[in-house]
């Protein structure tokens, strides 16, 4: 995915790597961030693929920059990808979902602590929201939003699991 931000970027104009990086987390307000390693590294993938040009640019009293460009091949595989649909961001590899099946059937920890521990992180989440849904930015309006009915959704669920997982596997075994 970080390659198709970086072709997005690039369609905007030229660029070099902490250029792209600071774009790229303030588009999302910095919410994502980015490994410099990993603008470098991609960006020679890119340019190896033939998707992006790179020419070195001196710099008076500062080491040389390489500013990347877009090429028509990097474009049209940027429109590809833009027009297929995204997969759904639903997955059952998310680490509280192991944490909490395998504290429900190890007994190793508490479940109504574990849930609240969780519930607690999420809503922290939401309040680092607040600046982001208050934001000039309507683009970055919308993301927060998106973000904030996602986070409401898994406290929605954390009640669900309170109610499911609120007793212990041996009283299902009892009854």
């Amino acid at each position: 995915m970080l390659k198709f931000a970086i072709l997005g970027m690039l369609a905007q104009a030229p660029a070099y790597g902490y250029e792209i990086k600071r774009a790229f987390e303030a588009m999302l307000g910095h919410t994502w961030p980015v490994n410099i390693g990993q603008i470098y590294s991609t960006l020679a993938r890119l340019e190896r693929d033939g998707l992006v040009t790179c020419e070195e640019v001196s710099q008076e009293l500062l080491p040389n920059r390489k500013v990347c460009t877009i090429t028509e091949a990097g474009r049209a595989a940027l429109v590809e990808w833009l027009q297929q649909p995204a997969a759904p961001s639903a997955r059952l590899r998310v680490d509280f979902y192991l944490k909490l099946l395998l504290a429900y059937r190890s007994h190793a920890v508490d479940l109504t602590s574990l849930i609240w521990q969780q519930r607690q992180t999420l809503l922290q989440a939401l309040a680092d929201l607040t600046p982001l849904l208050t934001a000039q930015d309507e683009s970055l309006r919308l993301l927060a939003e998106g973000l904030q009915l996602h986070l409401e959704a898994d406290l929605r669920w954390l009640d669900r699991c309170e109610e499911v997982f609120g007793a212990s596997p041996e009283s299902d075994a009892e009854a």
